[in-house]
Order: C-alpha cells, then structure tokens, then sequence
C-alpha cells in the first residue's frame, strides 16, 4: 500500500505528524537560543566516533516498497546519542546537531594529523640537513686523502 499525495495530520502538545509525503522549500525549527536551555558542552571527537559506528543502511517503508532511502534506523540513532522524544524518530534538528558535531570531530581529528605529519616532516628535514653535511664533510675528507 502507497500513501496518495494526501496526508493525514494529528496535532498533538508541540507535535504535528503527518502520513505521507510532505513537501516544502524549507523547514525551520526553532534554534534561536532564547527558546533553549540547559547547554552543555559536546565532544565533537565522541560524536564523530559514534556516528563511524552508527550502522547505516538502504531500506523502505513497508508501504513505499519502490522508495529507497538510506540512513541509521532510529532505534540505533537514540541508542547512540539519547537525543529526541523516543526511540521511533530521528529528529532533523538532532540529526543536524550530531552532524555538525562529527564534522567539528573530524577536522579536530585532520588537524592534529596534519600537525602530527607536520612536526614528522620538519625533523626528517632536520635529519637530512644533518646527513648532508656530514656526507660533504666525508666528501672532503676523501678528496684530501685521494692523490
């Protein structure tokens, strides 16, 4: 069974679930800090590490047998982060939230390995300099002994 183009809507507290497709230009949860509370600091490397782990799979709805979609499954989404009412829905702004943290993670993650190769680099250079006048040295030492 394929849901129409219609949808249905129930209007629950601050939920609205709709059945079916919904199509918008955007969609605009409220993130303006004055509507939020309790922050706490996030470990963008943590975050980065659960999403590596978080499985991610192609599946369908078991009404939409020809839609395709990929991505975590809920169930393992709220298992890994905690974040959003329950364990049967991903929030978007969740997602993007952990998203962004994991981004955040690996740059942290690119930067220190480019720090690491950087430093790994500077003292090869420093040992080549060093194994280049040592090899000019012996150089002359030979053209002195040579006849």
């Amino acid at each position: 069974m394929v849901y129409s183009a219609s949808f249905h809507c129930w209007l629950t507290g601050a939920y609205i679930d709709f059945v079916g497709n919904v199509t918008a230009t955007s969609f605009n949860p409220t993130s303006d800090r004055n509507a939020k509370e309790n922050f706490a600091p996030v470990n963008p490397r943590d975050v980065l590490d659960k999403v590596a782990a978080l499985p991610i799979t192609r599946w369908n709805f078991k009404n939409d047998a020809d839609t395709v979609h990929l991505g975590p499954l809920a169930q393992d989404f709220h298992a890994a982060f905690g974040l959003g009412p329950d364990d049967k829905h991903i929030p978007t702004v969740d997602a993007d939230g952990v998203a962004l943290a994991a981004i955040q993670g690996l740059n942290q993650k690119l930067e220190e390995r480019a720090r690491t190769l950087e430093e790994q680099l500077k003292r090869r250079d420093r040992e080549n300099e060093e194994l280049k006048a040592r090899l000019e040295a012996l150089e002359r030492l030979v053209r002195k002994e040579s006849p």
